[in-house]
């Protein structure tokens, strides 16, 4: 983790990269997550002759929408449902993931940002337990099943604060799967995901509050409920870039579209929870990009 705090640049120069051109400057947040999507950025456009630095520890969506906005980034990746609720502002962000991009893809157009390619990725919230705490039996039944079994006793949730007090966390979570909200056992922990996570890990909780996208959930063995009837609103992962950048060069669509076509939420897991471990997002991203998309394919 330590290697992944300290890492404030990511530079790639590939051979066949075009020296004259302006170099690309990624966006990247304060998580795990965007460190990884970050590099997978930079060697994507490396790939198709461009350079590209990034900068780090913008914060989240607000803090990457503030500095592309104000040109001191080129692109950054953002989740629809965030973008939506945070950055504009803007009440109920949809659960659809066609309508959550199509919503925020057409409210920035006026901005100057363009909404490239979405993954198929949903960073969205998620319930997760112990893999032999759900049986195989019961697992097309999802949070049903799961809210079932948070009224048993001893059977408690593990979430942060704010999703257990405010109208739209528990509350909308227990009336979309006809839980009795005051029977369901319920422990607030500081953190979002860590402590919960934790908690879930050593037994003292049964389910945890996560992202569908977290990899120290999966790194802990921890399986997702799945959310079937919607409830939870879409956080679909995409690419975003200055319009007036795109324009300047057509290659950075084409250079991440590949890249959104694969990006799925189990793989974007998966290569979060080698982050999780200290690994460097640089090889992460190329051992990904090697065995998904060999230059071959593209």
């Amino acid at each position: 983790m330590a290697a992944l705090l300290g890492m404030v640049l990511l530079t790639s120069c590939s051979a066949g990269s075009d020296d004259d051109a302006p170099r690309v400057v990624v966006g990247a947040g304060s998580t795990t997550e965007q460190r990884v999507l970050a590099a997978l950025t930079v060697l994507s456009l490396a790939r198709a002759g461009l350079r590209a630095e990034v900068r780090d520890d913008l914060g989240g969506t607000v803090g990457l929408r503030r500095e592309a906005l104000a040109g001191g980034v080129d692109m950054f990746w953002d989740y629809t449902g965030a973008a939506w609720a945070l950055g504009m502002g803007r009440q109920a962000p949809p659960s659809d993931p066609q309508a959550s991009f199509e919503r925020v893809r057409t409210a920035d157009e006026d901005r100057g940002l363009t909404w490239l390619r979405p993954s198929s990725a949903n960073a969205t919230l998620a319930l997760f337990v112990r893999t032999d705490d759900l049986p195989a039996a019961e697992r097309p039944n999802g949070l049903g099943w799961l809210g079932r079994q948070l009224g048993r006793s001893g059977r408690r949730l593990c979430a942060d604060p704010d999703f257990i007090r405010r109208p739209g966390g528990l509350e909308s979570l227990a009336a979309g799967y006809g839980m009795q909200l005051q029977r369901v056992n319920q422990t607030a922990v500081p953190a979002r995901e860590n402590d919960a996570i934790a908690e879930v890990a050593k037994g003292r909780c049964f389910a945890a509050l996560a992202t569908a996208t977290s990899g120290r959930a999966r790194r802990a063995g921890l399986v997702l409920v799945a959310d079937h009837r919607a409830v939870f609103p879409a956080f679909i992962v995409s690419p975003v870039a200055r319009t007036d950048r795109l324009e300047q060069d057509a290659r950075l669509a084409a250079a991440l579209d590949p890249l959104a076509q694969v990006l799925d939420t189990e793989r974007l897991a998966a290569l979060n929870a080698r982050a999780e471990t200290g690994e460097d997002p640089r090889d992460i991203a190329r051992d990904f990009l090697d065995d998904v998309l060999p230059r071959s394919r593209q």
